[in-house]
């Protein structure tokens, strides 16, 4: 429906509009396009340029709706008949109103006047639009705005601005201003919502790179064990386990006995620790084990990560670890933090 109505350069006059909407509509409850048609020309001959233009406007916002070529009023939106003030009614508010709403429903308020085309001029306290920032595609409906009066070239200033007229304003502010204001939060929102995805997404895949690399850091460093096929990455199968792998203390074991969980980090030695992960840390004590693996260097020969047996009594009970709580946040201090050596 849009893109027919942008279709029609000319969408009606004032006069003309007037007269479709309250002389020709209401002479019948349901009407022929043709019949309608010829009834238009022959008592304003300047309709025959707009008229397809001004019936796809009517039926775009709803005032009539047309089928198999009969016109039909919807009295639930538009009754002439109960209008008193006719001359004036594009300019009190219900048109454009419609007009407007029916732009919103589409969602094509803010391709139709950009954020950066409306302007406010504290002197006069009036709105008012670049109309060079108007697209091409809005030719029509731009200069059925100028017609019915919702704006007022600027030729005072001999500039492109289209003043938003006083009695106008108001639903300027409503349809156009606001609207685009609450366009600009919910693409906010969409991008902090895509930035976030991109991030988790990121998290994700380190987090994965990371603890494959410690299974198969873990894997050498008992390389000989007779179990060492069943070193695994439970949180393949187990997201919620608590820890991310299920080793071996040494060779001397014969039941796993070490639940490694996998933290990643570059540059800041910082990492989260979800309620549940500490609780499970807090039940295994010295079965848990942190591994922290720095992702700038975890690809190089012979390197090793930071590994930290009971790291709930480590860090709850060690002023050198920064904590915020909810999800945790552990700052891991220079003065704790040694390379390849198990706390």
């Amino acid at each position: 429906m849009l893109e027919d109505l942008l279709k029609y350069d000319s969408l009606g006059s004032k006069e003309e509009l007037l007269f479709l909407l309250f002389k020709a509509l209401p002479l019948s409850k349901n009407q022929n396009v043709s019949d309608l048609k010829k009834y238009c020309t022959s008592n304003h001959f300047s309709i025959s340029r707009s008229f397809a233009g001004m019936l796809k406007l009517l039926e775009f916002m709803t005032f009539i709706t047309i089928s198999d070529d009969i016109v039909s009023i919807n009295s639930d939106l538009f009754e002439p008949t109960k209008i008193d003030y006719k001359h004036s009614y594009l300019e009190q508010g219900d048109f454009i109103r419609g007009l407007f709403l029916s732009l919103k429903r589409e969602g094509i308020i803010a391709d139709f006047i950009r954020q950066d085309a409306v302007k406010f001029d504290a002197d006069s306290g009036r709105y008012y639009v670049k109309e060079s920032l108007i697209p091409l595609r809005f030719f029509g409906i731009k200069n059925l705005l100028i017609s019915i009066g919702l704006f007022e070239r600027d030729f005072l200033l001999r500039s492109n601005n289209l003043l938003v007229s006083q009695i106008s304003s108001e639903l300027f502010q409503i349809f156009v201003v606001d609207s685009l204001k609450e366009e600009q939060l919910t693409s906010k929102r969409k991008i902090a919502l895509s930035e976030l995805k991109i991030q988790l997404s990121r998290q994700e895949e380190c987090g994965e790179k990371a603890e494959i690399f410690v299974l198969k850091f873990e894997q050498q460093r008992l390389q000989g064990h007779p179990s060492v096929s069943s070193i695994r990455r439970v949180s393949e199968d187990h997201a919620n386990a608590g820890f991310d792998i299920e080793s071996f203390n040494d060779k001397k074991s014969v039941f796993v006995d070490r639940y490694i969980e996998v933290k990643s980090f570059s540059v800041n030695v910082a990492f989260y620790w979800s309620r549940h992960e500490i609780q499970i840390a807090k039940e295994l004590m010295d079965k848990y084990f942190l591994y922290l693996v720095d992702r700038d260097k975890f690809l190089l020969t012979g390197y090793v990560p930071r590994m930290f047996q009971n790291p709930y009594q480590k860090i709850f009970e060690n002023e050198f670890w920064k904590k915020e709580p909810e999800t945790w946040l552990v700052n891991v201090m220079p003065v704790e933090f040694g390379q390849g050596v198990t706390l």
